[in-house]
């Protein structure tokens, strides 16, 4: 199990743009990420969005793999709720880990 998959069973993820912008707009968002292959004008808000509000942001490979890491078959963004996570992952993502 990845990092990412503990964090979405523990309620710690939240899927989906609508979801994940609403998670920014009220602040609770500590982590954003967005797949490198999400669409330009998703991408384009996120970054938007994380500079707004002052809340990290990460490029993930792909779609298909971020989903796969939570438990759907795809996703283009998610949040991360919890400051521990958020910092154990992008941690990991500076050393290159999932």
């Amino acid at each position: 199990m990845t990092i990412l998959g503990l964090a979405r069973r523990s309620g710690k993820i939240v899927v989906g743009c609508k979801a994940c912008e609403e998670s920014i707009k009220r602040q609770t968002a500590k982590l954003i990420i967005v797949a490198e292959d999400a669409g330009n004008s998703t991408k384009r808000n996120f970054w938007h969005l994380a500079n707004k509000h002052h809340v990290k942001i990460l490029d993930f490979k792909n779609k298909k793999s971020l989903g796969e890491l939570v438990g759907f078959r795809e996703a283009a963004v998610l949040v991360v709720t919890d400051t521990n996570f958020a910092q154990t992952i992008g941690e990991l993502y500076k050393s290159g880990g999932e």
